[in-house]
């Protein structure tokens, strides 16, 4: 009777060292898999890496500008000065703000012109009216932006760092 006591309790061991086996050899594939995807793969320097690299080079300069202002909304009038340095530290925010604008545009600039032959609906979005003179980025400026037609809305909020009160 001893003797099949015994036999059970080795095959319980046998059965708790193949598992235990198992469970071991489980960890070590799963650390391989998970170790080689967590470890760094060796820096080789593709195309679109260097066109990444390359273009953070060529982000847009701060503008530099002295523009006088002249705000009309319909009921009172105002005057303002804006002068961008090229230092984003110091400069106002519009100047930061008039600089995305002018990228997120064709390149012509914030200040262009409404194109004579651009299909505009004729809608009246306000009565506000301003006038903007000086020099950005060494070009000389003197415009006047209405609020007349989807155009010159178009450029209204283009230009809203300006047209708007300075706090």
């Amino acid at each position: 009777m001893s003797k099949l006591g015994a036999r059970w309790n080795s095959l319980g061991t046998v059965g708790s060292v193949v598992l235990g086996s198992l469970c071991l050899g489980g960890a070590i594939v799963y650390t391989a898999v998970v170790g080689a995807s967590i470890v760094a793969a060796p820096a080789i320097r593709t195309e679109a890496a260097a066109q990444t690299m390359s273009g953070l080079s060529e982000l847009p300069q701060a503008p530099v500008a002295s523009l006088e202002i002249r705000v009309d909304d319909g009921e009172k009038s105002y005057e303002q000065h804006l002068d961008c340095t090229g230092d984003p530290l110091a400069d106002p925010a519009a100047c930061a703000q008039l600089a995305a604008n002018s990228e997120e545009e064709d390149a012509a600039g914030p200040f262009e012109e409404v194109d004579p032959g651009a299909i505009c609906t004729d809608d009246v979005y306000g009565p506000e009216s301003a006038v903007v003179s000086g020099t950005w980025n060494g070009v000389a400026i003197h415009t006047e932006v209405t609020r007349a037609g989807s155009c010159e809305e178009a450029r209204w909020q283009r230009l809203k760092p300006l047209v708007e009160p300075f706090d």
